[in-house]
């Protein structure tokens, strides 16, 4: 049996995030490191909408319901909010590890 599937929206500020992150490799490394970075990214969170529930919460000082979980790719967190009754995944931010909350 196939698992439910929840729809992954990525919101303006997430998306805005990733442009700084491709462009940031594209600038301080190579166009190919760039792509296999972003794609890397899309990828992870193109999988979150099978069992976005098993993902860790975000340690955070913030309260937010529902809480925010996250998904590792290499250095970079990709944080969102999990909404069960909308089956909806909602990624709202790229973190890279050296960047503080």
């Amino acid at each position: 049996m196939v698992g439910k599937l929840f729809k992954v929206v990525i919101t303006r500020k997430a998306l805005k995030r990733l442009v700084g992150i491709d462009d940031y490799y594209k600038k301080n490394a190579s166009p190919a490191a760039a792509r296999k970075v972003r794609e890397g990214l899309a990828k992870e969170v193109r999988s979150l909408e099978k069992l976005p529930e098993s993902k860790p919460l975000l340690p955070t000082k913030k309260k937010a319901n529902p809480p925010y979980r996250y998904s590792k790719k290499w250095s970079f967190r990709i944080v969102f909010q999990f909404f069960k009754k909308e089956d909806t995944v909602s990624v709202v931010d790229f973190l890279h590890d050296k960047e503080k909350q």
